[in-house]
């Protein structure tokens, strides 16, 4: 095996990021996952029940790393349908599944390394998906860094439970945290908050990566569907960690946060 880069993917634009600037990589489509796939790059089609399928092409391929890129839900698995190395797995799979999604990633990195392969995070293989510290748009209030330090605090407390990667607090007031459903079901529930409830605060998002998480696997990330999300749900701008999420498309989430007189605070630790 060489270098050569596999990129898993998930939906989203982060695989098509990754794959711009890696010509040279194997694009692995997941059966039942939609992903639009490159036409200028060497194909696969995977099976969550066919590893060991998997692993095969990806030796023939040439494959020594491997990264994981984009948003994929928890399959639903069937042990008739695995083959051999599949199911040899499962007991260890099975095992995970009922525990937050950071003990699960941490498996799935584990058993690629066994086979011979090198994860690596997509900020590995790509340039430019994340920010120094900077803020953009207007500028915070003192309730909206207030209202952020409670939404970090509230991510600090649940760290032991591995279940959120965002929150949002407006007024003191926590309005939601993200659970397995994801940003957009989070932002979505906020919107439907009534006003009172908010403390006459316009409320803040905070977003980051779970303290100690296998960010190789993990990395939060943003985009200009987040920043319309939190525009409609009447917040008043978003937090996020010095380099630690990926924004994509960073010119227009950009614009996005001025149009809707948002601010996106890039910081390392709640001030």
């Amino acid at each position: 095996m060489t270098d050569r880069l596999a990129i898993i993917a998930g939906t989203g634009d982060l695989p098509h990021r990754i794959a711009a600037s890696n010509p040279d990589a194997l694009f692995v489509t997941i059966k039942g996952v939609e992903v639009d796939a490159p036409d200028d790059h060497d194909l696969v089609e995977a099976s969550y029940e066919k590893l060991g399928v998997l692993f095969k092409a990806m030796r023939r391929a040439g494959i020594g790393r491997v990264v994981f890129a984009g948003k994929v839900d928890r399959p639903k698995l069937n042990p008739l349908r695995m083959d051999r190395v599949t199911l040899g797995l499962f007991p260890r799979v099975k095992a995970v599944l009922g525990k937050g999604d950071d003990a699960l990633l941490r498996l799935v990195a584990e058993v690629f390394e066994e086979q011979g392969f090198e994860v690596v995070a997509a900020t590995d293989v790509a340039q430019g998906l994340s920010l120094e510290a900077t803020t953009i748009g207007r500028t915070p209030s003192t309730q909206d860094k207030t209202d952020a330090n409670r939404a970090w605090s509230i991510l600090d407390t649940l760290v032991a439970e591995d279940l959120a990667q965002g929150a949002v607090v407006a007024g003191g007031q926590c309005l939601g945290i993200e659970t397995i459903q994801g940003t957009d079901a989070l932002l979505r529930f906020v919107a439907d908050t009534p006003e009172h409830l908010k403390q006459g605060a316009r409320g803040v998002f905070v977003k980051r990566p779970k303290p100690r998480q296998d960010e190789r696997m993990d990395i939060p990330t943003i985009g200009p569907s987040t920043v319309e999300a939190v525009a409609k749900a009447g917040l008043g701008g978003i937090v996020i960690p010095a380099g630690g999420v990926i924004i994509l498309d960073q010119d227009q989430v950009q614009q996005l946060v001025r149009e809707h007189d948002l601010f996106l605070d890039v910081r390392g630790a709640p001030k």
